[in-house]
């Protein structure tokens, strides 16, 4: 042991002759000599770089491209006016060179391949800052990945092999479950996130990467060069304005939408309904009317198990009753030779395939210890400690991982499988339903590791907002929560914590029908926050009083109010002549003048179902 202050601190692996290059004159590169450990402190892990002297004769003002920390919270191009956090260790005062970082901070790492001279390794962190890279003169590289995992999970990414990608051995840290997910309380709070703002972020596994990993400090004191940084790679759907007022808001126009309209919604869609949209050979006919008969009164729950299977992608609207009885059946046989992959590798192969044996554990330890064992477990469905429906259910979300090996397994998955599989029974077909639901759908992109999808989404939904809700738009400015992180459970698992099993089945049916628009789940979120603008304008709740509310309004929503009040937001938009061209985009209208489609309909195109093209 050995003492840095008051802070006890063990070295637990030690390399020297690991050097820095860099340029810094004339004469060419420059090599900075130093030594790495890795060193295990009171919070954790660290890796620390120190030189074993001070360069001479280079001064600061000549040092232009190295890196050096500036402070505790982060680390800066020297010259630069930009600061990224990545929260890490202040160096002591022997070298400005020094740098030292906490080991979870750590996204990935970049390594050199081999044969080509020294190997180095290139750390990335999650604020997406690269670290300059450190060459190995004397080797040791590989010892050193090994000794990381020992306090870390390494897996090389799969379409890149010179990318490690780094993950917590902790699961709590890796994949908190959703029912954690309070704002108050110290069960979900670590030292990493001291907010009810973080704490609430913190539960969303590797999805919520975003969140988590840029957002580690309040709202207010962010500067707006991160956020800029941070929403750089996005689609320009907000004018970013940063010499004006600093935000990522976009231009508003003056007027204001019309009124917005009554709406009536029908009866559920009952079986004899259903069989009349079936020919004599079971062909699914007249389905744009069926559609819009799901989407105004959803379905009978006695005809969900078939109904479903079209509307999720798995059998074809103009299939017969003989062709899906075949299609099952090659279905089920490639179902069942995915789950075979998984459930025949054995311990000798596992031990000399690194990428399955990790994957394996990531999905062990998010499958096994949390999710399943804890998803709906107050349903009857699920209920009791050895319910055959949970095996099934880790079955399922096991083999989707064979089915789409590049993703895997992400929090949230069982939360979107749940119903269907309740629905379905059979696991074969809950298998391709949930498929469906997640790549034909397209909500497969709410589960990319890099949350591009998730991060468009809150920019679309806050530009839209401006819109449609002004008022309430400004009062969340004014408490800083516009950004509508608040929103972001909503949107990755499609509300599935907000409403109880049999309504969000109802919620869910109508979604896919893509009526009356695409993203009307963005619709559906701004109905539930004008609902509750006059109670947040009235207390005149703050910060963290919002963030408390909307996550108690789950299982207290009124599917029926909420469901035409989105659809009256709609038809406000349908009218609304000034509407900006990237919000048309973002719900797909596609409008001649008075709103109306070239075919006559207001019909538009769905991300979900095309029902219309004006273009034909």
């Amino acid at each position: 042991m050995m003492a840095s202050g008051d802070v006890e601190t063990q070295v637990l692996y030690e390399q020297s002759g690991v050097f820095i290059h860099t340029t810094q004159d004339e004469a060419g590169d420059v090599l900075f000599g130093g030594k790495i450990q890795v060193i295990r402190k009171s919070d954790g892990a660290y890796i620390e770089w120190n030189p074993i002297r001070e360069i001479e004769n280079h001064s600061p003002e000549k040092t232009e491209t190295d890196w050096t920390v500036v402070n505790a919270v982060s680390y800066q191009r020297e010259n630069s006016k930009v600061t990224e956090n990545v929260t890490v260790a202040q160096p002591s005062r022997r070298s400005r060179y020094a740098m030292s970082f906490p080991l979870v901070d750590t996204k990935t790492i970049r390594r050199s391949k081999r044969g080509l001279g020294w190997s180095y390794l290139m750390f990335v962190l999650k604020d997406g800052v690269s670290l300059p890279p450190l060459h190995f003169h004397e080797g040791g590289s590989t010892a050193l990945v090994k000794e990381l995992k020992k306090h870390v999970i390494i897996s090389t990414n799969l379409t890149d092999s010179c990318q490690l990608i780094v993950l917590p051995h902790n699961t709590d840290a890796l994949t908190q479950s959703f029912t954690e997910l309070k704002i108050m309380g110290e069960t979900s709070a670590t030292k990493f996130f001291k907010d009810p703002y973080t704490a609430t972020m913190g539960g969303f596994s590797k999805v919520t990467n975003f969140l988590r990993d840029t957002l580690t400090t309040p709202t207010a004191s962010r500067p707006f060069d991160e956020y800029a940084e941070l929403m750089a790679d996005l689609p320009s759907i907000l004018s970013v304005n940063s010499e004006a007022e600093q935000s990522y808001e976009m231009v508003v126009p003056e007027s204001r939408l019309g009124p917005r309209p009554e709406v009536e919604r029908r009866d559920p869609l009952t079986k004899a309904e259903w069989e009349s949209h079936l020919d004599k050979e079971g062909r699914v006919i007249e389905v744009p009317e069926l559609l819009k008969k799901i989407f105004q009164g959803g379905m009978d729950p006695s005809i969900r198990r078939d109904v479903w299977k079209f509307i999720l992608k798995y059998y074809p609207w103009n299939s017969t009753r003989t062709e899906r009885i075949a299609l099952r059946k090659r279905k089920e046989d490639e179902y069942f030779c995915m789950k075979a992959q998984w459930k025949t590798i054995t311990p000798e192969q596992e031990k000399r395939f690194s990428t399955i044996r990790e994957r394996k554990n990531i999905i062990g330890m998010s499958i096994k210890d949390k999710d399943v064992i804890r998803t709906d477990r107050t349903h009857a469905y699920y209920e009791g400690e050895h319910n055959p429906h949970l095996e099934i259910l880790n079955d399922v979300l096991m083999t989707y991982c064979q089915y789409n090996f590049d993703l895997g397994y992400v929090q949230g998955m069982s939360d979107l499988l749940s119903p269907i599989l309740m629905i379905m029974e059979k696991e074969v077909d809950a298998f391709w339903c949930f498929a469906g639901f997640l790549d034909e759908l397209g909500l497969v992109m709410n589960f990319d590791m890099e949350q591009e999808g998730m991060r468009n989404q809150l920019m679309q939904l806050n530009s839209m907002m401006q819109i449609v809700d002004p008022k309430l738009y400004s009062y969340l400015q004014s408490k800083e929560c516009s950004n509508l992180y608040f929103c972001f459970r909503w949107l990755l698992i499609w509300f599935k914590r907000e409403f109880t099993m049999d309504n969000i089945c109802r919620v869910w049916e109508v979604m896919w029908t893509g009526l009356p628009c695409k993203n009307f789940h963005f619709l559906m979120c701004l109905a539930i926050l004008d609902g509750e603008r006059d109670l947040l304008e009235r207390e005149n709740y703050d910060f963290n009083d919002i963030l408390k509310h909307v996550n108690e309004l789950s299982f207290h929503i009124d599917i029926e109010v909420i469901l035409r009040r989105a659809e009256g937001i709609y038809l406000q938009l349908l009218e609304y002549p000034d509407l900006p061209q990237a919000l048309r985009d973002v719900i797909g209208l596609t409008l001649e003048e008075n709103g109306t489609a070239e075919d006559g309909s207001h019909a538009s195109e769905s991300s979900i179902e095309v029902l219309a093209d004006p273009s034909e």
